[in-house]
């Protein structure tokens, strides 16, 4: 497979993004429309939330790769208004969307905090919460039973 010397810089540009403690102005340029792009994971992006310009697709990195925020219900039961946006992230592979009404939950019976969607996944301290720029006003007081099956916990940037 040939790469043209755009999708090289903007794979060797995603390739960067691992392990910066910020994602760089040159990972969030979009592919020329019909070239090659080579997808990455990039751990060093959990928790960012990336929009093209003139998109209305909002996209939230977990486990490295983009998680399409399906509503406006989902993304404001996650953040109180669209601050923290980067434009871009188009290198970055694409997972499965969260579900439609995803929330934040604090389980009564062990106060810890979770993203709930399809499994509730564990968002082990305040700073993981703060990479992921969540509303804490946003949390819902849960019982453990009213929760579904956990899943792996919501990991930081790596």
């Amino acid at each position: 497979m040939r790469m043209s010397s755009r999708s090289l810089l903007a794979f060797l540009a995603a390739m960067s993004l691992i392990g910066a403690p910020h994602a760089p102005a040159s990972a969030a340029a979009a592919p020329p429309t019909g070239e090659l792009v080579a997808q990455v994971v990039c751990g060093g992006c959990n928790g960012f939330r990336y929009q093209n310009p003139g998109e209305k697709a909002v996209y939230l990195v977990i486990d490295g790769v983009r998680h399409h925020v399906p509503d406006e219900l989902t993304y404001f039961n996650l953040w109180a208004n669209w601050a923290g946006l980067q434009s871009g992230g188009a290198v970055i592979d694409i997972g499965a969307p969260l579900v439609s009404g995803s929330y934040l939950a604090r389980e009564n019976e062990t106060g810890r905090i979770y993203l709930v969607g399809r499994t509730k996944r564990w968002i082990r301290n305040g700073q993981i919460l703060d990479q992921y720029a969540f509303d804490r006003s946003r949390i819902r007081n849960v019982n453990r039973a009213s929760l579904p099956a956990e899943g792996p916990v919501i990991p930081g940037r790596s």
